[in-house]
């Protein structure tokens, strides 16, 4: 946990708007200006150990951030995107793009994928299980 950036490398500056539970700021690296991160305050590695509270909190967020965005800015929409687990980038933990669009901006056309098995009907069916 020492090593994360956003635990122990964020300086206050950076932070334009915080909640109870989260930070938010924007991107060091966007993908389009006006990209912003919202980050958890405290060091969770999923969106699984967000507590109740914290859900709560982060979906108002999000929805408040893209309705402020949409309702100011001549944008197509929001992407909103948030990688889980082992999927982060090291060295940060729990975090949510919120990623201003445009028609034609590109946002998918340079994504190339190795393909992995998942039967959909395997997941259809342990999903309807276990909700």
């Amino acid at each position: 946990m020492r090593e994360c950036i956003f635990c122990f490398g964020l300086k206050e500056n950076q932070i334009f708007l915080e909640t109870d539970f989260f930070k938010v700021l924007l991107d060091k690296y966007p993908v389009q200006n006006g990209h912003i991160l919202i980050v958890a305050k405290e060091h969770r590695m999923s969106l699984k150990e967000l507590t109740d509270a914290e859900l709560v909190d982060l979906i108002y967020l999000e929805k408040r951030l893209v309705t402020i965005i949409e309702n100011h800015f001549e944008v197509l929409g929001i992407t909103v995107l948030q990688n889980d687990a082992g999927v982060m980038q090291q060295g940060t933990h729990f975090h949510v793009h919120i990623v201003p669009r445009y028609q034609n901006d590109g946002f998918y056309d340079n994504q190339v994928l190795e393909q992995h098995e998942l039967l959909t009907d395997n997941l259809i069916q342990i999903i309807t299980e276990h909700y």
